[in-house]
């Protein structure tokens, strides 16, 4: 049996996928809840054990903060007399605006 590089790599790469798929995932349900009812360690703890996997050891409130500079940079992006926040679908865009930064920051750090 002979190694082959490519596909390892391919399945890296499928891994890696099928961990940034479960990471929204978890955000995803997380915004479901009600504001006050979410379980933001739970959540950041879920995601801190996936990236655990790449050698990414962080502090699920680290994370929770790196998510919300995502969020923010969302916001930062828009005059903030036009913000939104009683509009659902505003909220939606802001949400998965940030967790497609987060998935970004993500992939930069297992690269």
């Amino acid at each position: 049996m002979s190694f082959n590089l490519i596909d390892y790599n391919v399945n890296i790469l499928i891994t890696i996928r099928q961990d940034l798929d479960a990471i929204a995932s978890i955000l995803y349900q997380t915004f479901e809840i009600t504001p006050f009812k979410r379980d933001y360690d739970a959540a950041f703890g879920h995601i801190a054990n996936v990236l655990s996997r790449y050698g990414i050891i962080e502090n699920p409130r680290n994370l929770r903060f790196r998510f919300t500079l995502c969020m923010q940079e969302f916001f930062d992006s828009i005059p903030q007399d036009q913000w939104k926040i009683k509009d659902p679908a505003f909220i939606k865009q802001s949400e998965e605006f940030a967790i497609t930064k987060f998935k970004d920051w993500i992939i930069e750090q297992i690269t």
